[in-house]
C-alpha cells in the first residue's frame, strides 16, 4: 500500500494539472492504476485533471462492435486456406537413429501490448518488438532442431501453449493506455503469428501438435471469476488455429475445456496449466501450489508440470521424479511485474526433448532477444 504524504499528493496533483492521464500518472510514479484512481477520489482532485484522455469515455468508444470482431475473423481465413492445408516437409529418416520428440513452451506473448521499462521508461515491448522476438523463436528452434538432427530423428513438434497470447482491452479501463490494439485484432494477430510458426514447423517435423490452454487475460469480464473456458477469449484463439488447419493430417489442435491439460508423450505423463490459479510469486510458493494442484486434480502422477503466468523461467524440482517448468515471456523488464514483484521479466521461452527413456532432457532457454537489434 502508498502512504500518501502530503509531498505526493502534491506531485499526483501537478501531474494532472499538466493533462497526464490516470495510467501515464502511474508509470511516472510507479504505482498501479488503482491506486491514482482511489487517491483522486480520496483527495477530491477529479476536478484538477485538464487530460483530454479522459479513461472512461475513451475506453467505451474504441471498443469495436461484435460485427468488426466478426470481419475481422472473416479476413483470417480468405485466399489462405491452402497456404495452411498444403505444406511440404523437407526432411528424412533415418532407420539407424533414434526417434525423439521437440516440446516447445510457448506463453504470456502479449499481444497487442506496449510495455516501458520502469527503471529507462524506455519502449521494451510493441508490436514491432514482437515480431522481432517471433523471428528469434523461430531461429532458436531452429538452431537446436539442427543442433539435434544428426542424432536423433525429431518427429513430433508440440507446443504447449500456456495462455496469455493476447492482452485484452476490457480487463480494466486504464488498460486501453497501454495497448496499440483492441482485443479483436489481437486475436487475428497472434492467430496468425501462431499459424504461420506451425506452417514453417511442418517443413521441418513431419508432424505438430498445437495445446490451446487459456490465460487469465483473456478473461471476459474485469474480475478473475470462475467461469467457463469458452467465454475466455483464447479458447477463440485456438478454435481460430483449429480451423485453419482443419484439413491438415499432419496437424492436431487441442483446445482442452478446463484451464489444465494432461497429456501423455511417449509414456510420460505433462501437465499444463497457465498458473494464474496460484495465490502467491515466491518460487517456494509456486512449487507447493504444483503439488497441491496434481493432487486436486486427482490424475496420474505427471513427471513434468508445465505453467506461464509468472513471467520468469524456472525449473524446479518438486520430488524425486519430478519436475516443474516456469515458463518465460515475450516482454523485456515488464513493468506490471516490476511494480507488482520487484522482479525483472524474462523474455526466454523454454524447449526440450522426449524420447521413450526421458519425459525432459536437453532443456533450453530461447533467448527471445538473442542478437536483437541486428
Amino acid at each position: 500500500m502508498i502512504k500518501w504524504t502530503p509531498e505526493l499528493v502534491k506531485e499526483l496533483e501537478n501531474l494532472l494539472e499538466a493533462g497526464y492521464t490516470y495510467r501515464e500518472v502511474a508509470n511516472k510514479m510507479n504505482i498501479t492504476y488503482d491506486a491514482v484512481k482511489n487517491a483522486v477520489s480520496r483527495y477530491n482532485l477529479a476536478g484538477k485533471s485538464n487530460s483530454i484522455k479522459n479513461e472512461k469515455h475513451n475506453y467505451k468508444e474504441i471498443l469495436p462492435t461484435l460485427e468488426d470482431y466478426l470481419s475481422l475473423a472473416k479476413k483470417v481465413f480468405e485466399d489462405s486456406f491452402d497456404l495452411y492445408q498444403k505444406v511440404k516437409y523437407k526432411g528424412k529418416f533415418s532407420n539407424i537413429k533414434q526417434t525423439e520428440d521437440l516440446v516447445l513452451l510457448w506463453s504470456d506473448m502479449h499481444t497487442g501490448m506496449v510495455n516501458k521499462s520502469p527503471l529507462t521508461g524506455k519502449i521494451t515491448y510493441n508490436i514491432d518488438i514482437q515480431k522481432e522476438e517471433l523471428i528469434q523463436l523461430q531461429r532458436g528452434l531452429n538452431r537446436f532442431y539442427n543442433l539435434y538432427k544428426p542424432s536423433y530423428n525429431m518427429e513430433t513438434l508440440y507446443i504447449f501453449s500456456l495462455g496469455d497470447q493476447i492482452t485484452n482491452d476490457r480487463i480494466y479501463e486504464g488498460q486501453v493506455f497501454e495497448i496499440a490494439e483492441t482485443v479483436g485484432n489481437q486475436i487475428i494477430r497472434a492467430t496468425n503469428y501462431i499459424s504461420d510458426f506451425i506452417r514453417w514447423a511442418l517443413t521441418v517435423f513431419p508432424n505438430v501438435v498445437y495445446i490451446n490452454i487459456c490465460g487469465n487475460h483473456g478473461r471476459s469480464q474485469k474480475e478473475i471469476y470462475d467461469e467457463p473456458v469458452s467465454n475466455n477469449f483464447e479458447y477463440l484463439l485456438g478454435a481460430l488455429i483449429k480451423e485453419r488447419f482443419s484439413n491438415n493430417k499432419r496437424v492436431k489442435v487441442i483446445i482442452p475445456n478446463e484451464y489444465f491439460y494432461s497429456i501423455s508423450i511417449r509414456g510420460h505423463r505433462y501437465l499444463l496449466t497457465h498458473g494464474h490459479s496460484i495465490r502467491g510469486t515466491t518460487l517456494n510458493t509456486i512449487e507447493k501450489a504444483a503439488k497441491e494442484i496434481t493432487l486436486l486434480l486427482g490424475q496420474d502422477f505427471h513427471e513434468v508440470i508445465t505453467t506461464g503466468h509468472f513471467h520468469s523461467i524456472h525449473k524446479l524440482p518438486i520430488g524425486p521424479d519430478a519436475t516443474l517448468l516456469v515458463n518465460g515471456c515475450f516482454i523485456y523488464q515488464d513493468n506490471f511485474a516490476y511494480t507488482k514483484l520487484r522482479k525483472f521479466s524474462a523474455a526466454k521461452q523454454f524447449l526440450f526433448n522426449v524420447s521413450r527413456k526421458s519425459a525432459l532432457h536437453n532443456l533450453q532457454e530461447i533467448d527471445l532477444r538473442w542478437n536483437y537489434g541486428k
